[in-house]
């Protein structure tokens, strides 16, 4: 259960305060004015000119900050532990498999958009012989449809064709009765792309009622059903509904947007409440600023990594039951499209997501926040005239107060962001990197089976492997390599990255020799488990690291910016990449691509100072203080 036992801070001494703002260059130093506000509060000031809404009710323990409790952490982990097998199983594995093999089965050969693709569930016809039981054959069309296609592979403009061209075997699929093509390949990631800006447009709209009353929890939870749902969903797709499957997955994963927002928010909570932390706050300048930082973000990368490894557990393990399943389906001769098995686990994997909110609900506790001030809205009182009419517009103005606070909130958000020189430049980078390593997992899944001929179950079995390795990654990296070495989350973040270098630059070693460069399907066991230990230290040391930047008390809407930067990005990856696909038929050429992001993201963080851009949050955060 919560502590209730609440520490008085506001008399105490910010972290961050004196010696880093000597640290920083005179022309980045804040001027102070004659009454002692900076140029940043007062700008922020002058933006809230007018919005009282932003004043809670609880003034009197509005400074009141919560210890955090074991029982916190643990129901904080519980949220990552339901919604996790989401975005690592269905989002990473399962719903590209859907999507390209059911693109596939309604598909058609580039060569004469006319032959089904190879692998679909549509059989490709092939002429009658003269001993034939069927001669002359019952359907024509066969024969006219498999000399068109001979025809048309073997000569055209006076050339000959090669059948194993890869342009010839390329699969398309037609869109909008036939009025565009697109690889099926690159089916997936077109839609991920539009889910990506669906879900950010609900993030914005969601972000500023998250940081307002007890709403935060809320929100998680009612996301999350909604998610789950979606998610279940798969269970009634029909071979040829590709469309309603792109719907579905565009919903589901919108809704898990809403949820990492809701989540995320809780980290800098949990860390700013934890005794360690009041500690350091206690200490005054007795700890150099510097030390400061490293215990804070030890802590901060601890209780992430925690949150991190519980997802990653409970994503192994239901990869290893969807395993299961997909093998019992594997044997069973009655099934006959090569979709069921995906989506029946899929829904497996909603449920999942649906059944976990019971304990969600149950251990994860709402932290107070500030409520919106909306005494112009009066709720109806039960017995009044025409009670139901009332209430219902009462839930409108409510719904359309918390609507516009979002995007109000947000544009401020952005307001303060551009001041903030490092929550910019880390944004920039989280922008490049989350792209670069989401983009790397759906297309290196899509070329493992297309190219490699990876069956669902193997690709399964490389599921297994991310999620053992990231949960090593979630747990050494904070734990064990950033203590030992004494490096700052930066310095972790950015070997992390250069880690992670080693994947597309594996892949277009397979440009120049023939024997290495993922030519072999057990190659891509390797980078696996490459790959996951730096899925699991980037999940770990970037939200630990934002988290030590953004003010106090506008953790949502912050976490929102965060999430829009990381979705936004995403609408980005999977499109260039469908575009390379679409344009070459090739997949491993776009690991060119992948390897440039992940390169540029690194001078952008190196650029972020940790004391300075902690520093500005304080002074962000001391100037909404005085304005409530």
């Amino acid at each position: 259960m919560v502590d209730d036992t609440f520490n008085d801070v506001s008399s105490t001494t910010p972290i961050y305060e004196g010696t880093v703002e000597q640290q920083i260059d005179e022309s980045q130093k804040p001027v102070s004015s004659v009454d002692g506000e900076t140029p940043l509060s007062n700008s922020y000031l002058n933006l809230n000119q007018g919005h009282n809404h932003n004043h809670i009710r609880n003034n009197d323990n509005q400074n009141e900050l919560p210890t955090t409790t074991k029982s916190d952490v643990i129901g904080w982990c519980l949220y990552s532990w339901a919604a996790e097998p989401f975005v690592v199983s269905v989002v990473g594995t399962y719903i590209p498999l859907l999507l390209e093999q059911i693109a596939r089965d309604n598909g058609v050969k580039l060569s004469d958009k006319i032959s089904p693709c190879e692998g679909s569930r549509v059989p490709i016809p092939t002429p009658p012989s003269p001993d034939s039981t069927e001669f002359p054959p019952s359907n024509m069309t066969q024969v006219v449809t498999q000399m068109a296609r001979v025809f048309l592979m073997t000569k055209r403009d006076g050339v000959n064709m090669t059948t194993d061209s890869k342009q010839d075997n390329a699969c398309v699929l037609p869109l909008f009765g036939g009025s565009i093509y697109i690889d099926t390949s690159s089916y997936a990631l077109y839609t991920f792309s539009i889910s990506v800006l669906v879900q950010t447009v609900l993030v914005i709209s969601m972000s500023g009622a998250a940081d307002r009353g007890a709403h935060r929890k809320s929100l998680l939870v009612f996301f999350a059903v909604m998610g789950a749902l979606f998610t279940m969903g798969y269970w009634i797709i029909r071979p040829d509904s590709y469309y309603t499957a792109s719907v579905l997955a565009i919903f589901a994963n919108s809704c898990y947007g809403g949820v990492a927002v809701c989540g995320n928010s809780f980290l800098s909570l949990l860390v700013n409440g934890s005794p360690e932390v009041k500690q350091l706050v206690e200490a005054g300048d007795s700890i150099s600023n510097k030390e400061k930082v490293v215990k804070t973000g030890e802590v901060s990368s601890r209780i992430s990594g925690m949150g991190a490894a519980s997802g990653y557990i409970s994503a192994l393990i239901v990869q290893l039951l969807t395993m299961m399943v997909i093998l019992k389906f594997k044997h069973d001769p009655n099934v006959d499209s090569l979709i069921t098995p995906i989506k029946v686990v899929i829904g497996i994997v909603g449920l999942w997501w649906l059944l976990f909110q019971i304990p969600v609900q149950l251990f994860l506790k709402s932290r107070a926040s500030p409520d919106l001030k909306l005494d112009h809205i009066r709720k109806p009182i039960y017995g009044d005239p025409n009670y139901i009419k009332k209430l219902v517009v009462y839930d409108y103005q409510l719904f359309k107060a918390y609507l516009f606070h979002g995007y109000k909130t947000l544009f401020l958000a952005l307001q303060q962001a551009r001041q903030l020189q490092d929550i910019c430049s880390f944004l920039l980078g989280w922008f490049i990197i989350s792209d670069a390593l989401t983009t790397i997992n759906s297309t290196a899944i899509l070329f493992a089976k297309t190219d490699l001929k990876m069956s669902t179950l193997q690709l399964s079995q490389i599921g297994v492997l991310t999620m053992v390795s990231a949960i090593g990654g979630s747990i050494l990296i904070p734990n064990t390599i950033q203590p030992y070495f004494n490096w700052t989350i930066k310095q972790a973040l950015i070997f992390i990255i250069l880690w992670a270098t080693v994947i597309p630059i594996y892949v277009i070693i397979g440009f120049f020799i023939e024997t290495l460069g993922l030519h072999h399907w057990i190659e891509m066991y390797f980078l696996a488990i490459w790959y996951g230990f730096s899925l699991g230290g980037v999940a770990t040391l970037s939200r630990s690291f934002y988290s030590m930047l953004i003010p106090k008390g506008q953790e949502s809407v912050f976490f929102a910016l965060y999430s829009i930067t990381d979705k936004g990005s995403s609408i980005m990856g999977p499109f260039l990449v469908g575009l390379v696909i679409d344009y070459t038929h090739e997949i491993r050429k776009c690991f060119w691509l992948l390897l440039a992001l992940l390169v540029v993201s690194i001078p952008i963080f190196s650029y972020v100072d940790m004391e300075r851009g902690i520093q500005e949050a304080t002074v962000l955060q001391s100037s909404e203080d005085e304005d409530n």
